[in-house]
């Protein structure tokens, strides 16, 4: 794990205690040791980042969807956001049962996501859900590296959550899948 980043977009509170540094891995209450709630705890902050890059780009999509397709298409991006957002908070509180810190700083977030965000433009709908596409692959391919992981390690709660958060991710990859179909989202020329 990185240092504690600082900056204009973080900052120490002054004269607060800390309970826990960035970076560290305390005792837990599920009784897992240290090197082993350590690595787990590594590989779920990739999770985590990952689903916090993605909940970003379906909402900024959901904000922007127009089209022929708009009305299931900005519904199902809604619906994949909160589930994304969902994701998020359940692998952070996971992180803090095993005694870890989850990556909470935008530049701790970045150096973590398998999921890259895309520039502040507008893109055509299309793209942009090709580009989600994409970071949905890239966060089920690690979820999975990660349930392994966590199942070689013995932690059944870990292989439990991504499980079955690992459906949802590929339910929505496969609703992407459908939306990029060539006979839907109305072309719009090179633009795409």
């Amino acid at each position: 794990m990185s240092d504690p980043q600082s900056g204009r977009l973080v900052r120490d509170l002054d004269g607060a205690t800390v309970r826990q540094r960035w970076g560290t891995v305390e005792e837990n209450a599920v009784r897992l040791d240290g090197a082993t709630a350590e690595r787990i705890t590594e590989a779920l902050n990739e999770v985590h980042a990952g689903a916090f890059n993605l909940f970003y780009l379906t909402r900024k999509h959901y904000w922007a969807a127009e089209g022929a397709e708009f009305d299931d298409v900005a519904a199902f991006l809604k619906d994949a956001y909160q589930r994304m957002r969902a994701l998020n908070d359940d692998v952070a509180v996971r992180i803090n049962q095993l005694g870890g810190v989850p990556a909470s700083t935008p530049p701790d977030i970045q150096e973590y996501a398998p999921v890259h965000l895309e520039a502040e433009h507008l893109y055509a709908l299309r793209a942009s859900l090709a580009g989600d596409l994409e970071a949905y692959a890239t966060l089920a391919a690690r979820m999975r590296d990660h349930v392994s992981l966590a199942a070689e390690l013995g932690d059944e709660a870990t292989v439990e959550l991504l499980r079955d958060r690992l459906d949802d991710v590929e339910d929505d990859a496969h609703a992407l899948e459908q939306f990029l179909e060539d006979d839907t989202l109305v072309r719009t020329g090179a633009s795409e």
